[in-house]
């Protein structure tokens, strides 16, 4: 697995204007440069640093809820952070908990994580990212010991809470990304 980023910088406040700021700011000074729209990420002839996506990845233990539903959720967000990434999901065991509940309550919010059909972790996915975030129990899994743990609460039975918790740590993500420098594919240790 490649590691990009440190966490240390997640959740830190500097002065003066971010990179992020700078960026937007910048941007919106070029002439004909438009917005970000709804793509996934931002393309190289609206960045003017021309930066290389960002891989992350986002396993859980069954691969259709928790990890496929951040997929989506940092998908739309990354646009408005100006941060350009590429994002996949995994799971371990693929396992359907997509229940119909489960699945209104996503649609009503515009989150469709079977956007994409769920895939089985293996090490490859780990070697291809440069984030690699597991979900609960996922963390101990082989091939993920370098991963970010993040232990959220249950979609299932605890919606709100759920849909809170990931909201607050994308915003952390896309934070600590906006605030790097460009990802270089030649820079990042194996």
């Amino acid at each position: 697995m490649r590691q990009v980023l440190k966490s240390s910088s997640m959740g830190g406040h500097r002065s003066g204007l971010s990179r992020r700021s700078a960026l937007v700011f910048g941007l919106l000074l070029l002439p004909g440069v438009a917005s970000a729209g709804d793509s996934t990420s931002v393309s190289a002839s609206a960045n003017p640093r021309a930066c290389a996506p960002y891989r992350v990845l986002f396993v859980c233990p069954a691969g259709t809820v928790k990890s496929a539903i951040a997929r989506e959720v940092l998908r739309r967000k990354a646009p408005a952070w100006q941060v350009p990434i590429e994002v996949r999901s995994r799971g371990l065991k693929i396992e359907d908990h997509l229940y119909p509940e489960l699945a209104e309550r996503l649609h009503a919010d515009g989150i469709e994580p079977t956007s994409e059909p769920a895939r089985t972790f293996a090490l490859a996915d780990a070697a291809w990212a440069d984030i690699v975030i597991a979900f609960d129990e996922a963390a101990a899994a082989p091939g993920l010991s370098e991963a970010r743990a993040w232990r959220t609460p249950s979609w299932v039975t605890d919606y709100d809470r759920a849909k809170a918790d990931l909201d607050q740590r994308l915003g952390e993500l896309l934070n600590e990304l906006a605030e790097s420098s460009c990802r270089s594919t030649s820079s990042i240790p194996r």
